[in-house]
């Protein structure tokens, strides 16, 4: 069985500005002054890391219980601003998801910087989120980096079938940071340039397969698992 752990953002779907301005929102009613997120990278990053770097970049620091209580009222502001109309599938990815679902021989799962509640709402969104019934969340560990462990973890508690992440986790996702985080657990990384990313720069960083869009699924298959 193949562990498959796909990115969200830019991997399966397409959300608007609307997590800048809820992430803008939550650090301005948490701290009373005004915000801006301006400037601060959001690309394959976990959600803590980036509410440091905004509070950084805003003269401020947080202790674990701010970063808490930044994170609740993150949560809060986007389950009250995000709808279906502020999320878009990305091409390929329901077919796909369909398809590798039915597959006995695969595992769905996640390794995304989202903490785990905005997670499931975006992909809530479009009737996604039953693909995945584990996962690592940004909500898990700041660095992402620690998080395909832990999502290889809970899906062997899930599963009963123990993944060794060399031949039988695969990360798949459309920043460096994914890739980055494939090597450190040391599992095949596939990079798709759906994201911010451009295919030049994903080459850099020499992940095992680099696709333009997720392609059909006996053709993933193929690819992917062989």
């Amino acid at each position: 069985m193949t562990l498959l752990l796909f990115d969200i953002d830019g991997t399966l779907v397409q959300v608007n500005g609307t997590s800048r301005t809820a992430i803008a929102h939550a650090l301005s009613s948490l701290t009373d002054r005004p915000i801006s997120t301006d400037r601060v990278s959001f690309s394959g990053r976990t959600d803590p890391a980036i509410f440091e770097s905004v509070l950084s970049r805003n003269g401020l620091s947080a202790t674990d219980a701010v970063l808490t209580e930044i994170i609740e009222g993150y949560v809060e502001a986007m389950r009250d601003a995000l709808t279906p109309a502020d999320v878009e599938v990305l091409p390929g990815v329901r077919p796909l998801l369909s398809r590798l679902d039915e597959d006995p021989a695969v595992q769905l799962g996640l390794v995304t910087g989202n903490v785990e509640p905005i997670a499931y709402e975006k992909l809530s969104a479009h009737g996604l989120a039953d693909y995945f019934p584990v996962g690592a969340f940004g909500s898990d560990h700041a660095d992402r980096n620690q998080l395909p462990d832990i999502a290889i973890r809970r899906a062997a508690d899930h599963t009963g079938h123990a993944f060794h992440a060399a031949d039988r986790a695969v990360i798949i996702g459309d920043t460096v940071h994914d890739i980055e985080c494939a090597r450190a657990a040391g599992a095949r990384a596939v990079a798709v340039c759906t994201g911010r990313y451009d295919r030049d720069e994903l080459s850099r960083h020499d992940p095992d397969l680099l696709l333009d869009t997720l392609p059909a699924p006996e053709t993933f298959l193929r690819r992917v698992i062989g």
